[in-house]
């Protein structure tokens, strides 16, 4: 068993979600010793330690904490709300291909420490004016230093980088819910909608609206 969790963490600190069907598989089998006479509790018992565990993993592959306690928490809940011991298995797949999405998407350890906190104040504060002036005097480096470094680490500008990230939370918002457009604009950090719309067309192909049209499925989205 410890050996098992211990090639968990390992794959999940490399984002090696080819491992979930592996997972699933040894955890549908029932290879877990049960401790409780309650099954119920003897599973929360063990996603709890489970979740800590692929936590820690996630910190070890180069996530910022910031990401990695939303997703602990919303495992939390989960485990918290858990009724049926059969769920157990596929609750762990969901948790393991989770936390591993979270090293793939956010692991910043291949950058400097110049360039991963830069990339952490654009990705948890996007919505907020930006600059490349502001994040290098946040650092205390030039902006011509950050603006180079930026970009032999990531292959994007500054402005490239927190561009994608708003059109990327643009999009979402218009495919999930039935914010005007304007209002999506402004919680993308673009008050200008006219703005927003030429770089969501330029960025994806479409206008804001055509993007919602295509995409939104169930909402039914008021006319603006």
């Amino acid at each position: 068993r410890y050996a098992f969790e211990n090639e968990l963490c390992e794959a999940v600190s490399q984002g090696k979600l080819q491992m979930e069907k592996l997972l699933y598989a040894e955890l549908r089998g029932g290879s877990f010793e049960r401790r409780l006479q309650d099954p119920v509790r003897d599973v929360k018992n063990y996603s709890i330690i489970m979740n800590t565990l692929l936590r820690k993993a996630a910190e070890r592959g180069g996530v910022h904490p910031l990401y990695v306690d939303r997703t602990s928490a919303k495992f939390a809940a989960k485990i918290e709300a858990l009724t049926d011991a059969k769920a157990f298995p596929g609750m762990m797949r969901e948790m393991f291909s989770s936390y591993c999405r979270l090293v793939r998407k956010h692991s910043a350890r291949q950058y400097s420490a110049v360039v991963k906190n830069a990339v952490l104040v654009i990705d948890s504060g996007f919505t907020a004016e930006l600059s490349l002036q502001l994040l290098a005097e946040r650092q205390g480096v030039t902006p011509e230093y950050l603006a180079t470094v930026f970009k032999k680490e990531t292959g994007k500008t500054v402005m490239q980088y927190l561009r994608d990230k708003r059109i990327g939370y643009a999009a979402h918002l218009l495919s999930t819910t039935n914010l005007q457009i304007q209002t999506v604009a402004l919680h993308c950090g673009m008050p200008d909608v006219h703005h927003f719309s030429r770089l969501f067309k330029k960025q994806l192909g479409q206008t804001p609206r055509e993007y919602r049209n295509a995409t939104q499925k169930v909402i039914a989205v008021p006319q603006e």
